[in-house]
Parts: C-alpha cells; structure tokens; sequence
C-alpha cells in the first residue's frame, strides 16, 4: 500500500464519538434514560447542588438560633429570625432541591428505582420537605407568635431536636451522594442477569 492509499484508508476510517461534539451529545441524549443533552444536564446538576447546600445552610442557620433560644437568648430576636429563614430558605430551597433531584432521575441514567443510593436519597428528600413544610416551618411560626406574645415556649428543646434532625437528615443524602453505596437495586441486576443469559 504507497502512502496516498494509507492516506485515504486512514481518513476513511470512522471518527470515536467526541463527547463534547454533536455527535457525542446524539449518542448520549440516545443512551436508555438519557433525555438532556450534557449542558442541560450539568445546568440541572448544578441547580440541585446549590438548593441542597443552600438548604443545609439555612437548616444550620436555623439550629444555631433555636439553640441559643433554648439556652436563654432573647425570644424575641430569636424566633422570628428562625421563622423568617424557615419561610424564605427552607421552603423553598426544599421544594427545589426535591424538584431537581427527582429531574434528575428520571432524564438522566441513573434513574429513581435504579440504585439504592438514588432511591433512599429521593425519600429522605421527600420526607425532609414533608417535614419542613409541616412541622418545622409551622412550628417556628407557632414559637415567633409565643415570643412576641411575650409568653415563654412550653419546650423550646423541641425546636432543636427538629432542626437537628433536618440537618442529620440533609448531611445523610449529601454522603449518599458522594459516596453513592449499596449498589444497584435487585430488579436491576435480575433484569441485567436475564440479558446475559
């Protein structure tokens, strides 16, 4: 073969998918449970970091104040602190980080009923916002009206139990995502078994 043939055999060849082309973006908007192309997943990726983190921090906002509530700080600057950062972060930082994080599942592979990881964090997620909206906000709303009734809280070491729970809770799913345990869900590796076979 002279060099002009290996010239044209070589350019003939088929170019690997480049992930950051058109071409890489097609085969992987092709992908089983791919629907976003890489921008709109790293823009939807990046949303949900920041409504958990932002979550977190005004979950830890919101213990620091209730804690110095209970070891006798004024009541009156305290809880209606902690209930306006409950009604301007927590609510909806909260419905945001559940919006995006179930996108996320269901446009991307990794799926909502794929992994354990993926699934355990979507129903902390669920039930942290179902608490949070419920009980913690409504209960910073109840101890604000209290302070500035002038009465004393019946127990304001309740309130740190909740926020302390909320932000246990946020730290398990940011680990969880980190570092992503447990493998894949039963179903999944059945499914994948009988493809084998």
């Amino acid at each position: 073969m002279d060099r002009g043939q290996g010239a044209q055999a070589s350019h003939g060849r088929p170019r690997p998918p480049d992930a950051r082309g058109t071409v890489g973006a097609r085969q992987l908007r092709g992908r089983p449970g791919t629907l976003l192309s890489p921008p709109w997943r790293k823009a939807l990726r990046t949303l949900h970091v920041i409504s958990s983190v932002g979550l977190l921090g005004a979950d830890s906002a919101i213990l620091a104040l209730v804690i110095a509530g209970w070891q006798g700080a004024d009541p009156v600057s305290i809880y209606p602190a902690a209930h306006l950062l409950g009604l301007a972060l927590i609510i909806p930082l909260a419905l945001l980080s559940l919006a995006t994080g179930l996108a996320l599942g269901l446009l991307t592979p990794w799926g909502v009923l794929r992994h354990w990881w993926v699934l355990l964090k979507f129903l902390l997620t669920t039930g942290g916002t179902i608490l949070a909206l419920f009980v913690l906000v409504p209960t910073l709303e109840d101890a604000a009206a209290t302070a500035l009734a002038g009465r004393a809280l019946a127990d304001p070491f309740a309130l740190v139990k909740d926020s302390g729970g909320a932000c246990g809770v946020l730290i398990v799913t940011v680990a969880l995502s980190s570092y992503k345990p447990f493998g894949q869900l039963p179903w999944v590796l059945v499914r994948k078994a009988r493809h084998l076979t």
